[in-house]
């Protein structure tokens, strides 16, 4: 696995992940991990300030203050 890693230019732990979530030690399904990751990718994510007005206050306010 470090060998992989090394040449992908990630690391050890990412790719072990990856294994584990789309595939077996001799077994790695790359069509259902691209599709799984398309997904998850895809699935509608709340925005933290639109339901959180106190932060969303906070952010404002530091972003008057220049802040980034």
């Amino acid at each position: 696995m470090r060998a992989i890693a090394v040449q992908l230019g990630r690391s050890p732990s990412t790719i072990s992940r990856e294994i584990k979530r789309n595939g077996s030690y001799d077994n790695y399904r790359a069509t259902q991990a691209d599709q799984s990751a398309w997904d998850r990718a895809q699935r509608p994510k709340l925005c933290k300030l639109a339901g959180n007005r106190s932060l969303s206050r906070i952010v404002a306010a530091k972003l008057q203050l220049n802040w980034s």
